[in-house]
């Protein structure tokens, strides 16, 4: 299920004196199984197109498809949006409200037509997709888990609506290194798994370690959509919009710069331990 965002445009607070243009004239097409990262400076729009994706906020113009349906026409079954899509914001223990776990997981399934011992299931399912056991968890507050820990439940409860599509903002944000770790484990199998992962990450780290597209906004417009190893190979590029390439990336450059013959379509840290590794062996080929 594609999702096309088509000439669209955002302005917050139109005709007033707050009036703020937010996104110009965005056009790309997420397909089926892309892991996709979104890369621009705070106040680029970020942000507004995922919300925009995910149908929490109406275009000021253009349109948004999925299965090539526009999700703002009227008669659109939003319901059926909500089964699609899963959005998990920023910081997204802040929003963990019930007195139980199991209970804050189930809350997106509350209104699907589900049957009792099936929303449970899927409970059960989500929880320890996680990492929890579903026994020792579930009747825990979600107000007293460590920050790790409630991130995860918070992921959880989109997961457990079982969507096709999972929109992610800054999920590493504050995150311990153990803690990015895991959790990148556990979106990198969602994706072997069929997922379509959109995120958004100032961490270019890992971008380049996971994903395959980067679109890069500025100013409300995308200036790039294309492969991470395309992206991240123009270093100066990126430095013109005031954004980095990963270390991995980096060092690759530096060791170019230096004579040394390394491959520069290097990303993520396992492409740049077998590439020292070949040239420790004498075989790498520039």
């Amino acid at each position: 299920m594609p999702i096309v965002v088509d000439n669209v445009s955002y302005t917050y607070a139109p005709g007033t004196a707050f009036e703020t243009a937010a996104l110009s004239g965005v056009s790309v097409t997420v397909e089926d199984g892309e892991f996709v990262g979104i890369m621009g400076r705070t106040g680029c729009g970020k942000s507004t197109l995922i919300q925009l994706m995910a149908g929490l906020l109406r275009p000021s113009s253009g349109r948004i498809l999925l299965d090539g349906e526009d999700i703002n026409a009227r008669g659109y079954r939003r319901d059926r949006l909500r089964e699609k899509i899963g959005l998990l914001f920023q910081f997204p223990e802040c929003q963990l409200f019930e007195t139980t776990v199991e209970r804050d997981v189930a809350f997106g399934l509350k209104h699907l037509p589900l049957p009792a011992g099936e929303k449970e299931e899927r409970v059960r399912w989500a929880l320890e997709a996680v990492g929890f056991s579903f026994e020792s968890i579930r009747h825990q507050s979600p107000l007293g888990l460590s920050g790790g820990e409630k991130r995860r439940v918070a992921i959880a409860g989109v997961l457990a609506v079982k969507p096709k599509i999972l929109i992610l903002d800054e999920p590493v944000a504050s995150l311990d290194s153990v803690g990015r770790r895991d959790f990148m484990r556990l979106i990198r199998r969602l994706h072997r798994e069929g997922t379509t992962i959109i995120m958004i990450s100032h961490d270019a780290d890992i971008l380049g370690e996971y994903a395959q597209r980067i679109l890069v906004l500025d100013r409300g417009k995308l200036r790039l959509a294309a492969p991470v190893k395309e992206v991240f190979k123009d270093i100066a590029g990126m430095e013109a919009l005031n954004l980095d390439v990963s270390r991995p990336r980096k060092i690759a450059h530096l060791l170019q710069k230096k004579g040394v013959p390394f491959p520069q379509d290097i990303t993520g840290y396992g492409e740049l331990l077998r590439a020292i590794k070949n040239l420790r062996e004498g075989c790498l080929i520039s």
